[in-house]
């Protein structure tokens, strides 16, 4: 699953599952797994005949369940959630009695005589509900070209939300077989994991018109969280790849068009990943589904993956970094099918078997078929993401345990679970070798295919291909939270040869020393000069006589910026690094801006090493590298606000890009890299966004050009051009721009100008922006967008805009279910509203908007305010000593 935003299922009762705690990992065996549900019984096929009213929001259903006792029972337990039973026969017999505790989410059958061991059959019939949110069988809304209003429903079942639709053993452990039938209208077109095998027109009602029913073949043994149901006005784009598998984008009626992108970069993906893992997909066909809103991002059901329409339905209107994210989160989904659904985490404390694969395997896909893209330097922010969550004392694991409901949908946090475990994948690839590591991967697959495993699983696949101890290198990596800055001290003898002494400790940044004596096995990158990197194994606190080269050659000791860990360099060693900075490679670049700046930022480094990179770059156009840099700016930008020193601070910044961006002009030029186009727009966004006349005069003079004829703007500058009028906007071209968001038929198009309202400047434009974000022009499919474009309006305005989230509260977070406003709410509203109000004000106002389960949410949301808040202060002294010696040049 990669998503932007998680949908959390809600139980008011959290039962205990006891089990291991995390480390004491062991192969995955079916009893000792971790679980709510006992073992007694385990269903091995279920035939689900399911009859939703997507008007009423009801659903009714009838189940077969194939069941294997294994010992004697009087009881048989399984999950469900908002779901009534009307009837449970096991082996035709009436059972004696039904209990169903919802806040526990179990069911419990008490049988009116034992059963013995071996085959029976269950048989149940239900009621329940289609939800509002995608938690479950959903139903979801979106606005048509010509006004009106649609409906289709979905489903969404990770983590333990299977159990809203069918009665099940809702745990990944329990993998089965699943036929499903449904009864819809007989205008829809309708997806499930696998072909229909069989269609046929059922009665019709006065009530609801003429119906369908549809059964769906029998899918391979999987868990119930991958089970997938989707139907409404649906029309399809398809198409066989080279390895005979027929892969559809599926899109509401008229849309469908627009997935052809999608559908061609789906075809190169799958053949690579059936070379790549050495087993072919399974499945005789491969359904990509657009959901027109819902959640925001992606669910990787076997054989019929859902997304938000926006990932892949790329219509003329797209940009470059639109149909760059859909490639990747693409490749994502589709890694999960190898990742998670043929191979499934034997229980969630190791989902990032799932996630972290997928993540890494989806840039290497990336990386492989867009070389021009630069991906893996790309990724360096993501891994930044990462470790800057990740070097907070209060952050978990890679693997946590999970003990129960709440924390299975917690567990998926996208900078440990998804960006962590993806840098963490990425070192240890490259220190076992890439051959080699591909080798392990395969012979993980294929002992595991159509089963569960654990992490201990994957780690003896890596060791038989490797002959090295891979559970012993990783241990610390994945069961131990933060990383090591590791300080980098040369000496040099007589002959000019150079020794490094290395030591490693924890890198936080919240003033702790919270696991000081942790330790790592850091494969380290050691390069210097023009020389090949050379890799050693840093195990303990410190090392000395490291060969280091030459003395006087820039040194990297995270040579390609390969590992997960910082790098602090004495003295003269920063010195020639800076000096020789220009031609550094690119991906060293990156690392190494990204470390000073972690470093200013705690107070380990003065802010003049870190613009003293800056200045070195020079010619280099590197966009990810200047990506770093605008973002360190702009950083340092917003923390002088409100001082004396921002005018300078503004100064500075447009004098240190102002060059990089005029020789770049506004203006493709004949035969330059995509890149290039990248880094023009990101410099021209900057010096927008900061106010340089001259740029916002040019913006202004495009965009009223562009009012006459369209034509005149590609997608990517149009993007850009909208967004430097947008932040300096006057009341005029305020209203312009709202207009070409309420007149133009492109839901997406209207969203971006929508989006780009929400910045700007003038506080009085900004109070219309927030009451656009709750007002009618918002679609359906939206609906979701309206807490980001008050979170937009916050970074110019966080006051105003945190007294209008607490005024609308109910607005916006209509929909969301009570998981999703305790884990949702406690971490983004203190990580966006922390300088719109006091700490005390703003914690104050969780604990009384949340309930008591949500208060160790609240203490590490609330942790990560106090902490942004102090590094803001810090920063912003940091500039005025930095600017009282290096004043802006005078313009």
């Amino acid at each position: 699953m990669l998503q932007s935003l998680r949908r959390f299922a809600f139980a008011s009762g959290l039962c205990v599952i006891f089990a291991a705690p995390a480390g004491a990992v062991a192969p995955f065996n079916f009893d000792s797994t971790p679980g709510r549900l006992p073992k007694t019984v385990v269903p091995t096929d279920y035939r689900i005949a399911l009859t939703p009213d997507a008007t009423a929001k009801t659903l009714t259903g009838t189940e077969d369940v194939t069941l294997d006792v294994r010992r004697p029972t009087t009881r048989i337990v399984f999950n469900t959630h908002d779901i009534t039973i009307s009837e449970a026969r096991v082996d035709g017999t009436p059972v004696a009695a039904v209990l169903t505790e919802n806040e526990k989410q179990l069911t419990t059958l008490t049988l009116a005589r034992p059963a013995a061991v071996g085959r029976h059959l269950l048989m149940l019939a239900y009621a329940g509900k289609v939800e509002d949110s995608p938690d479950g069988l959903f139903a979801q809304d979106y606005r048509k070209p010509d006004g009106t209003v649609g409906r289709m429903l979905s489903t969404q079942f990770e983590s333990t939300d299977a159990r809203r639709m069918f009665p099940s053993w809702d745990e990944p452990a329990f993998r089965a077989t699943f036929q499903l039938t449904v009864t819809v209208p007989a205008a829809w077109k309708v997806v499930s994991n696998t072909p229909i095998s069989s269609w046929k027109v059922a009665s019709s009602k006065a009530t609801t018109g003429a119906l369908q029913t549809v059964t769906f073949g029998r899918t391979p043994r999987m868990p119930t969280y991958l089970v997938e149901f989707s139907g409404g006005d649906l029309a399809s784009l398809s198409g066989v790849g080279s390895n005979g598998v027929r892969q559809a984008i599926w899109a509401v009626n008229g849309d469908q068009a627009n997935g052809a992108y999608t559908l061609d970069s789906a075809k190169l993906i799958l053949s690579y990943y059936d070379d790549y893992f050495g087993v072919r997909f399974p499945l005789p066909k491969l359904d990509h589904i657009a959901i027109p809103g819902g959640f925001g991002g992606a669910m990787e059901n076997w054989g019929a993956i859902t997304y938000n329409e926006r990932i892949i339905i790329h219509g003329p209107t797209d940009t470059l970094d639109q149909k760059q994210r859909g490639f990747s989160t693409v490749a994502h989904e589709m890694a999960h099918q190898w990742n998670g659904d043929l191979v499934t985490m034997g229980w969630w404390d190791d989902i990032w078997l799932n996630e972290s694969f997928a993540s890494w395997m989806a840039a290497k896909a990336t990386d492989k078929f867009h070389p021009d893209w630069n991906w893996w330097q790309r990724q360096a922010g993501s891994k930044e993401t990462a470790m800057n969550a990740d070097a907070r004392s209060n952050v978990h694991a890679i693997q946590q345990h999970v003990v129960d409901e709440l924390q299975a949908d917690a567990s998926f946090d996208s900078a440990i679970m998804y960006d962590k475990g993806q840098a963490f994948l990425r070192m240890l690839e490259a220190y076992l070798g890439e051959t080699t590591f591909r080798s392990g991967i395969r012979a993980y697959m294929q002992a595991h295919k159509y089963s569960n495993a654990t992490t201990a699983d994957l780690w003896n696949a890596l060791t038989a291909a490797s002959k090295k101890d891979v559970g012993a290198l990783a241990k610390a990596w994945t069961e131990q939270p933060g990383y090591p800055l590791i300080t980098v001290t040369a000496s040099c003898d007589a002959a000019g040869a150079r020794t490094v002494t290395l030591a490693q400790r924890r890198f936080l940044i919240d003033g702790t020393s919270v696991g000081a004596n942790q330790l790592w096995n850091v494969p380290v990158g050691i390069a210097s000069g023009t020389a090949a990197p050379h890799s050693i194994l840093f195990t303990t606190a410190r090392q000395s006589g490291i060969p280091a080269g030459r003395c006087g050659e820039p040194l990297r000791a995270n040579a390609s910026d390969v590992g997960y860990y910082r790098v602090a360099y004495d003295d003269a060693t920063f010195e020639t690094n800076r000096r020789a900075f220009a031609s550094i490679p690119d991906a060293d670049k990156i690392g190494m801006l990204y470390d000073q700046w972690a470093l200013v930022r705690v107070g380990r480094a003065p802010l003049a090493t870190y613009m003293g990179l800056a200045n070195a770059m020079g010619a280099n156009r590197s966009h990810p590298a200047w990506t770093t840099i605008v973002d360190a700016l702009q950083s340092l930008e917003r923390d002088t606000r409100g001082t004396p020193q921002h005018d300078a601070m503004v100064a500075y910044a447009r004098a240190l890009v102002m060059p990089a961006a005029t020789s770049l002009g506004w203006d493709e030029k004949p035969g330059e890299s995509l890149e290039t186009g990248q880094l023009r727009r990101t410099l021209l966004a900057a010096l927008g966004a900061w106010g340089d006349p001259a740029t916002v005069a040019e913006a202004r003079k495009r965009f009223d050009r562009s009012l006459a004829d369209g034509a005149t703007l590609t997608p990517d500058m149009r993007e850009l051009v909208v967004a430097i009028v947008a932040v300096n906007a006057d009341a005029a071209a305020f209203d312009k721009l709202h207009a070409l968001a309420q007149s133009t038929k492109d839901t997406i198009l209207a969203g971006q100008y929508r989006a780009a309202l929400m910045t700007v400047s003038d506080p009085k434009l900004a109070e219309q922006a927030l009451q656009i974000a709750i007002s009618p022009d918002v679609p359906p499919q939206q609906r979701s967008f309206r807490t980001r474009y008050v979170g937009a309006v916050a970074a110019r305005h966080p006051k105003l805009a945190w007294a209008f989230y607490k005024a609308h509260t109910q607005e916006l977070t209509a929909g969301f279910s009570m998981f999703e406003k305790m884990l949702g709410l406690s971490n983004s509203v203190p990580a966006t509203y922390w300088d719109g109000t006091t700490p005390d004000e703003l914690e104050a106002w969780l604990r009384s908007n949340l309930p008591p389960k949500a208060n160790d949410y609240i203490v590490k949301g609330m942790t990560r305010a106090r902490v942004d808040a102090a590094i803001r202060a810090h920063l912003a002294t940091a500039a005025t000593a930095f600017l009282a010696a290096n004043p802006p040049p005078k313009t």
